[in-house]
């Protein structure tokens, strides 16, 4: 009697734990349907224009008919095992946005990057609908882009090169050979500024209608030379007076008396990120095509232009050993803290008056009228873009060098005057699609730039740049 028993609740307790699985995982299936549909991410997803992209892009509009939905890209397969765990976090955010947010103060320029989109896109949702990355129809430079990518796979994703394919028009990198024409088109100075004191100066490129100034500094104890350097980064007017004149494509006569220094080739895309170029500062240029700016700049005013060393860099900051900042306080003063501890004490905003950083860049570089200038009268040393020096460094056998400053990306932490840093140029180069790879531009790296330093004329015959 007792065996019968137990043996019914024994099948009892099967029969039950089967339907039990069978219900739940039928329901888990409806709601992972139903939640899966196009309809049901559009019904509070706080980016008002993602529809009409998605709608006008190669993964919606394209000649095979074929209909790419919103849970095919920005979730993993699903018999993946992070499938329900990026569900169930998407899912939060976006609920959190939705109700928690307001969406007209949201910059969705800055979370259309390539560093915000790796966050929400999966390359092995990529590869289960592209399995075959070699296709007859495949240009040349798609197999060698392919190619490049299966032998970095660990580096790369597909949204490297494939970015615009989801949201908006198809974005192919092509070679930009109008990128490197002027807009300038007035020749305004015949001839560069004349130096006969120490003290600040505008110096005049010839031949164009770009000037920029110049700030003494003066040697103390720990500055044995005094030198000048550039109030801001080199403008993209500068530096585009630059291209155009050495381009190394389509050279025309009227740049012959500069032939020693052979200039940048066209850049893949557009350097200037969309941002606008003027007096923004120029970025994504290699160490290499900075320092043959100086060569070009030197030949150009008769001067010796070159990069700053790290401490000349530091110096000119006008920081004391005893302060964080030129301009007072410590990094826990500009630090957020948890939610609590802001309701009684809010970061101070006084590094927003000389840094454009992480916290107030909207995620693009800043005209130099943004801030104000350090003692000397510089202009966003430690932010805005970092900058190349000098100084060399070896790295896993290789020469790279030294940057200073942090940038519109930058951490509170990363803007202070001994935080170390060096250019990383196989890594900011994984993208570029030529062979050989550029040594002018770089694909993978938009906040770093440079600016110039002179040398005293009295002192200017020593060190020349070679």
């Amino acid at each position: 009697m007792n065996k019968s028993l137990h043996k019914r609740k024994f099948l009892l307790f099967i029969l039950s734990s089967f339907l039990f699985a069978l219900v739940f995982v039928t329901g888990l299936k409806g709601i992972d349907h139903l939640s899966s549909s196009d309809e049901y991410c559009m019904s509070c997803h706080v980016h008002s224009h993602t529809d009409n992209e998605w709608r006008i892009s190669s993964h919606h509009n394209n000649k095979s008919g074929v209909i790419v939905h919103c849970a095919d890209c920005h979730l993993p397969p699903k018999e993946h095992m992070a499938y329900w765990p990026e569900k169930i976090k998407a899912g939060s955010r976006d609920l959190y946005s939705y109700w928690c947010k307001d969406m007209d103060k949201i910059n969705w320029d800055e979370k259309s990057t390539l560093e915000k989109a790796k966050h929400h896109t999966f390359t092995e949702s990529c590869i289960r609908c592209h399995q075959n990355s070699f296709p007859l129809h495949l240009s040349k430079k798609g197999d060698e882009a392919h190619f490049y990518y299966k032998n970095n796979s660990v580096n790369l994703d597909c949204i490297n090169c494939h970015l615009g394919v989801g949201h908006g028009e198809k974005e192919l990198l092509h070679e930009n050979i109008n990128f490197l024409k002027s807009s300038q088109t007035e020749i305004k100075y015949h001839q560069a500024a004349e130096v006969k004191h120490f003290i600040n100066f505008t110096e005049k490129i010839p031949g164009t209608s770009v000037a920029f100034e110049m700030i003494a500094i003066p040697a103390t104890a720990k500055m044995s030379k005094s030198f000048f350097m550039a109030k801001t980064e080199v403008s993209w007017n500068e530096y585009q007076s630059f291209l155009n004149e050495t381009e190394s494509e389509g050279r025309t006569k009227t740049n012959t008396d500069i032939d020693a220094i052979s200039g940048a080739t066209p850049p893949f895309g557009d350097p200037s990120q969309g941002w606008g170029m003027g007096n923004r500062p120029a970025i994504t240029m290699t160490w290499h095509a900075a320092n043959t700016y100086c060569r070009w700049l030197s030949q150009k005013t008769g001067k010796t232009y070159r990069l700053p060393t790290a401490a000349e860099w530091e110096y000119a900051t006008g920081t004391n050993k005893n302060e964080e900042f030129f301009f007072g306080g410590k990094t826990s003063d500009y630090t957020a803290k948890n939610i609590v501890l802001n309701l009684f004490q809010k970061p101070s905003g006084e590094i927003n008056n000389y840094v454009i950083w992480k916290e107030n860049s909207t995620g693009k570089t800043g005209l130099p009228e943004k801030v104000l200038p350090n003692r000397y009268g510089i202009l966003n040393l430690l932010g805005n873009v970092r900058e190349f020096c000098l100084d060399t460094i070896r790295i896993d056998q290789k020469t790279e060098y030294l940057i200073k400053g942090g940038s519109f990306k930058s951490s509170v932490h990363e803007l202070l005057l001994n935080f170390k840093d060096h250019t990383q140029h196989d890594k900011w180069m994984i993208t570029d699609p030529q062979i050989p790879k550029s040594i002018w531009w770089y694909s993978d790296c938009n906040d770093v730039g440079f600016r110039v330093v002179c040398e005293w004329p009295q002192e200017n015959q020593i060190n020349r740049i070679k």
